[in-house]
């Protein structure tokens, strides 16, 4: 139920396995297949993906698997290593017990990391009593894996333990000042030390922890802002991040925030729900290297606070060859949270109790406009002892009903059942709030007698609907469409279809041209239009999709080039992606690229790495920062190291256009007479070389975007139809410009992580508040006044795979209309490359940004 972007040691082992994997062997194919013998991987219980270690640093690696085969595992079972990189381990070890089908196994290796700096991969088996390797997959037959990085530095120690030092922060919540330990159920929000944390995989971390239960309201908080810290260059912010075992409704936002001075910043932001998974945050605190820093481990319940325990395994500052420094007493933050009352507590059920299936529509996160209607549809399964019948109902629960029923029937004729195993799929329209902003719904069942009853170990927690809503709002009168699969398109049309006109582009991989539609199974690469696609979550879409497959080797690729496009401004490029259903060993990254006429092609939303794990994810990517331009979109696959089983589907990939309702008609695929389709700017050959806008192998910090078309060496950036200008700095362009949005590109710096710098204007009659569209997450607001004009100050830190946006933005309201200027600066997270760039200097950089607002002013 959850659309997310992996953070931490996720983003570090994108950036490396697409840069940094040395020419590892294929994995053979299993010499034999049984179904008798089939194994399910569970989790990494030591060793994560991307772990680092530093040249000959010994470690045991324990993989956690299921027998899911006909067979028993006997002691004369072993694990045997197949391909790749052996990291000093022994050819095979025994099970050290016997496992039947059903139950799980913990098998552990000793390992010793590589003595050169790079990425390494071992894939491993299980071979029976007969000497037949099987593993896992739909055939039984694929290898799992060790992954790490070896850095080639030295040994990194704890300069600050978070969990150590808990009693010395200060505690607080949106009720007040909090105590460290608090007490196991305090409504006002409590945290606790954990020595061995028990986490939503099942795994029992063997190092301490802090547990976190937010202020017991929607959206409650809880923060703890420990005493001053003085960062040196190369301090890393460490932690293992994920909901407690057994928390089923947990749904929290972590945060590190970040004090200098007076002024509170937010350095990295997650959000993490209870789905079996924890996840590795590794951030280099370099850029605040030589300054006191006040660090605050915050976390906050999205939405409704129930069942919200989430844990901060073992949170450290590391250094190299350091020890923990003195601290001095720190000053805790302030925040005014929503204080809206949550759902009221429901008893345990005896004999109904659901399971969540799957959101058939209307995933987490899906955007709508103010005013949308939708119809949001739940499959959930009957997991009681008691039969549901045509009595039961779909209930509202707490939270934003969005314009729902208070309650629906059950789908059910006269005398129908949803017998005990079976699934239902319960519907109930809604409409998005008319104002923007993320909403969220409770909902439950209740049965004949009135009772109430969920999900849950109790089944007595509910499940809910999640959206966001932004732009202008819908005319009234004006239909939406019902949704029918994962991502709605809401109140308007397309723009462009990249499925339905999949093979008007010219597809590629590292063989060469290939066909479209191509042949599945074509080891050089293939496209196919799939309709009714099935994703790896198990519902199967209605809208019309792309499969995907890279070209068969190490780090194979596939791209499409698509004809020519005039974009829009507000136009958005849409789609789910996801691995096909069933595609077990899928692991890919997602990219969309672009072409202007014969220009060098660019990266312009991506790499997003995606591995199967029975979850799907929304691409909602705002294209006016090309707008007016013929653009040539490229979608581009790559496989994640190994192809094997690398089906990666596009579902429903358009360009959405407000504007285009259902009566305007579609723009066929060549807008314009441009040059015909390019060839990749990278000659195709057989080596496997990923496309042009690939990262190399050298590993190296990404250079600076070019920029668009210019429009011209202008002084003064001026909005005749709003009435003000501003003037701009030597070097700045205008990207582009209409009524109601602009950018401009400022001059910086080269030779560091900062990727680009620029303002972003917005105009917006009827905003109320008045602030940017172009930026979230605030951590300060202020009033100032500049040229006798009132503006409202905000500042904040947004995040995505690998990048990092800084921003001042300042906005003020004329006649009805919100103006507002954004600066960004958007940098690359220096972990993710080798050699490390050096950090850029926030406040020369920003510098300009007081200089061009002290030109602002009304056009008389």
């Amino acid at each position: 139920m959850n659309s997310r972007v992996k953070a931490g040691s996720v983003l570090l082992l994108f950036a490396l396995v697409l840069s940094l994997v040395p020419a590892a062997m294929l994995p053979a194919r299993a010499s034999a297949m049984t179904m008798c013998d089939w194994a399910q991987f569970v989790a990494d219980v030591t060793v994560p993906d991307g772990m680092r270690f530093d040249p000959g640093a010994t470690f045991k690696k324990t993989w956690r698997l299921r027998n899911i085969g006909t067979c028993t595992w006997t002691t004369s079972y072993s694990l045997v290593f197949d391909s790749g990189e052996k990291m000093g381990a022994p050819a095979s070890i025994n099970f050290p017990s016997s496992v039947a089908p059903g139950q799980t196994v913990d098998l552990p290796v000793d390992m010793t990391a590589p003595s050169t700096a790079g990425h390494y991969i071992g894939y491993w088996k299980l071979k029976n009593a007969s000497g037949v390797l099987f593993g896992i997959g739909t055939t039984a037959n694929k290898t799992f894996w060790v992954e790490i990085n070896v850095t080639g530095t030295a040994p990194a120690n704890v300069a600050y333990d978070f969990t150590a030092n808990a009693g010395s922060a200060t505690w607080s919540s949106g009720a007040g000042g909090l105590s460290f330990p608090g007490t196991d159920g305090d409504a006002k929000g409590f945290a606790l030390k954990l020595d061995k944390p028990k986490f939503e995989s099942g795994v029992e971390a063997s190092q301490p922890g802090l547990l976190f239960s937010p202020q017991n309201i929607t959206n409650g908080f809880i923060q703890a802002s420990y005493p001053g810290f003085t960062v040196q260059s190369g301090d890393r912010f460490q932690a293992t991040v994920g909901c407690q075992f057994e928390q089923t409704s947990c749904y929290v936002a972590y945060r590190l925030d970040y004090q200098i001075g007076t002024t509170i910043r937010t350095f990295w932001t997650f959000r993490e729900r209870y789905e079996g998974w924890t996840y590795n945050a590794n951030l280099d605190l370099s850029p605040l290297a030589g300054q006191e820093v006040k660090f605050i481990l915050y976390m906050t319940a999205y939405g409704s606070p129930v069942g919200d325990r989430a844990i901060w395994g073992n949170p450290v500052i590391v250094r190299k060859g350091a020890s923990p420094p003195p601290t001095v007493t720190g000053t805790p933050p302030t925040s005014t949270p929503t204080k809206t009352p949550g759902p009221a507590t429901v008893p345990p059920s005896s004999c109904d109790k659901a399971q969540f299936i799957a959101d058939v529509t209307v995933p987490d996160g899906t955007v709508f406009a103010p005013g949308a209607t939708f119809t949001k549809t739940w499959r959930l399964k009957n997991v009681g002892t008691c039969a549901w019948n045509k009595s039961y109902q779909l209930v509202f629960s707490s939270g934003q009903q969005m314009g729902a029923p208070s309650s629906a029937a059950f789908p059910l004729a006269e005398g129908q059942v949803i017998a005990v195993g079976q699934t239902v799929d319960v519907s109930v329209n809604m409409t998005a709030p008319s104002t923007p902003g993320s909403y969220r719904g409770y909902w439950m069942f209740k049965n004949a007698n009135g009772a109430l009853f969920g999900i849950g170990a109790q089944a007595n927690k509910p499940w809910w609907v999640d959206i966001k809503v932004s732009g202008t709002p819908v005319t009234p009168g004006t239909p939406s469409p019902t949704p029918t699969g994962p991502t709605p398109t809401p109140a308007a049309g397309i723009a462009y279809d990249f499925a339905a006109n999949a093979c008007l582009g010219t597809w590629y991989s590292g063989a060469g041209q290939l066909p479209c539609p191509g042949t599945d199974g074509d080891a050089k690469g293939f496209v196919l239009k799939i309709s009714n696609p099935k994703l790896e979550s198990g519902v199967t879409d209605s809208r019309p999709g792309l499969l995907t497959f890279p070209q068969n080797i190490q780090n194979g690729y596939i791209q499409g080039i698509f004809p020519p496009f005039k974009v829009q401004s507000g136009d958005r490029f849409r789609s789910t992606i996801n691995c096909e259903g069933g595609a077990t060993n899928c692991y890919v990254a997602f990219r969309l690229d672009y072409q202007t006429g014969n220009d060098p092609i660019k990266t312009f939303w991506g790499a997003f790495l995606e591995r199967y794990e029975g979850r799907f994810y929304n691409v909602d990517v705002d294209l006016s920062s090309l707008a007016g331009k013929d653009i040539k979109f490229i979608l581009t696959v790559l496989a994640a190291g190994v192809a094997t089983g690398d089906r990666a589907l596009w579902v429903g990939p358009h360009i959405f256009r407000a504007t285009a309702g259902s009566g305007t008609p579609i723009p066929s695929a060549t807008v314009t007479n441009t040059p015909s389709t390019p060839q990749p700017s990278q000659t195709p050959t057989n080596t496997g070389a990923a496309p042009s806008a690939t990262p190399t192998s050298t590993g190296a910090a990404p250079s600076v975007t070019p920029t668009a078309t210019s429009t011209g060496a202008a002084t003064t950036y001026q909005n005749t139809k709003y009435g003000f200008k501003f003037t701009l700095p030597p070097g700045a362009t205008i990207v582009n410009q209409s009524d109601n949005a602009g950018r401009v590109n400022l001059p910086f710096t080269a030779g560091t992580n900062l990727l680009e710098k620029y303002i972003q204007v917005n105009v917006e009659e009827g905003k109320n508040p008045c602030i940017s569209p172009a930026v979230d997450n605030p951590t300060s607001s202020e009033n100032v006044t500049i040229n006798n004009i009132q503006f409202s100050k905000q500042m904040g830190q947004g995040a995505a795979a690998g990048n990092r946006y800084d921003w001042t933005a300042y906005s003020t309201t004329r006649n009805n209309a919100c103006i507002s200027l954004a600066f960004i600066l958007h940098s690359a997270n220096q972990g993710n490359y080798s050699p490390t760039p050096p950090a850029f200097d926030p406040a020369s950089e920003s510098a300009v940004f007081s200089t061009v607002m002290s030109t602002f002013n009304w056009i008389s």
